[in-house]
C-alpha cells in the first residue's frame, strides 16, 4: 500500500504550511616550459583576469580546493601542465602535514608557472564542471517532495521528505556537495552533527524556497512587497536561523530571518556559515515578464569551531 506521494512542485499544493522554523588533450612535461615562459602575472586577481568577488573567482577556488580533483584531473580535464598540477595539489597539504585550502586567487598566482593561460583554463573548467554558478534561472519545478497520504490533517514540515531540491539534485547528492565544500577539518566527534545539520537545513532551505513560489503564501506576498532588484535565500548551518532572505534594492542590502510569528523580520548581517544559496525571480505581471525562476548553488564555507572536540556548537561560530 502506498503511504506517500512524490510530486514535482509547481505549488498548487501550497507549501506555506510546510515552512520550517569535447576531446581532452593530455598535458605533457614539455608544456611546462610554456607556463614558465609566460612568467608571473603579479599578485592581483585583476591581473589574472579574474575579478575579486566574482563568480569566476568563487568557481576557481572551489575547483582547486576539491580533493576529488587530482593531478591527473588537472592535467587531462583542466589542461594544466604537470608542474602546475603538482603545485596545486601539493598546496593542499601544509609543511606540517595538515590539510589546507586556497583562500584567495593570489595564493594560486604565487605558485610557479601560473601564467594567464593557467587562469583561463581554470575559469573554463570551473564553468564547464559546475564549480561556477551560471547566470540565468531554472523553472521552479525540479524539487521533489514526498508527503504521507491520509494524515487526516494538513501536513507539516515534520511529515515531509525532500527527495530533490530546486536544482533537481537528490538530497543526498546535495549533502555530499555541501560537505565537500567545507574549507576546514572536522573533528570526528562533530561529524554526526555536521551530517545531521546539513540534511535538516537542506530540507528547511528547500521548503523555504518553495514558499516564495506558493501562490498567495505570506512569504511570496512579503517577498513581492520588498520590490527588490535581487532576492537571494541563504541556507546556513544554524538551527536557529537555517534560512536568511537577502534583498538588494538601489544598492542597499537588507537581511531578513523568520521571527517568532513565522514571518520575516529584518536582522543584522548574519555571521552563520552559509552552505547554500538560491537566487529567486518572482513574477511581476508586467508585459514581457519572464516568470518565476530559481538558481541554486553550493558555495565554499568554513566553521572553525568544528575543528576540535565540542560539547556545544556556538551559533555563528566560524
Amino acid at each position: 500500500m502506498r503511504t506517500s506521494r512524490t510530486f514535482s512542485i509547481f505549488f498548487a499544493v501550497g507549501l506555506a504550511a510546510l515552512a520550517l522554523g569535447g576531446c581532452t588533450a593530455d598535458a605533457t612535461e614539455s608544456g611546462d616550459d610554456v607556463g614558465e615562459a609566460e612568467g608571473e602575472i603579479g599578485a592581483s586577481p585583476t591581473s589574472a583576469g579574474i575579478k575579486s568577488g566574482s563568480l569566476d573567482e568563487e568557481g576557481v577556488l572551489l575547483l582547486v580546493n576539491d580533493r576529488a580533483v587530482t593531478e591527473s584531473t588537472l592535467r587531462t580535464r583542466t589542461k594544466l601542465t604537470a608542474a602546475v598540477s603538482r603545485s596545486v595539489v601539493a598546496f593542499r597539504t601544509s609543511t606540517d602535514g595538515k590539510p589546507r585550502w586556497f583562500s584567495t586567487i593570489d595564493e594560486i598566482d604565487a605558485l610557479p608557472s601560473t601564467g594567464k593561460s593557467v587562469f583561463q583554463r581554470l575559469v573554463a573548467d570551473a564553468t564547464a564542471s559546475g564549480y561556477t554558478e551560471l547566470p540565468g534561472f531554472d523553472p521552479p519545478t525540479l524539487a521533489k517532495i514526498s508527503v504521507p497520504l491520509n494524515l487526516g490533517r494538513p501536513p507539516t514540515s515534520s511529515d515531509v521528505t525532500v527527495e530533490a531540491g530546486f536544482d533537481g539534485k537528490p538530497a543526498a547528492e546535495a549533502a555530499i556537495l555541501v560537505r565537500g565544500r567545507l574549507t576546514n577539518t572536522v573533528d570526528s566527534t562533530n561529524e554526526s552533527f555536521v551530517k545531521r545539520t546539513i540534511a535538516d537545513n537542506h530540507k528547511a532551505f528547500t521548503l523555504a524556497v518553495g514558499n516564495f513560489f506558493a501562490q498567495g503564501s505570506p512569504h511570496a506576498t512579503f517577498a513581492k512587497s520588498l520590490g527588490a532588484d535581487k532576492l537571494t535565500l541563504l541556507g546556513t548551518m544554524s538551527s536557529v536561523r537555517p534560512t536568511i532572505l537577502v534583498a538588494e534594492k538601489a544598492g542597499v542590502t537588507t537581511y531578513y530571518a523568520r521571527g517568532a510569528t513565522g514571518g520575516y523580520e529584518p536582522i543584522d548581517p548574519p555571521k552563520y556559515p552559509r552552505i547554500m544559496r538560491a537566487r529567486i525571480r518572482l513574477e511581476t505581471g508586467a508585459a514581457g515578464d519572464p516568470g518565476q525562476g530559481v538558481r541554486v548553488f553550493y558555495p565554499a564555507w568554513s566553521a572553525k569551531v568544528l575543528t576540535g572536540p565540542t560539547t556545544t556548537i556556538i551559533e555563528g561560530g566560524g
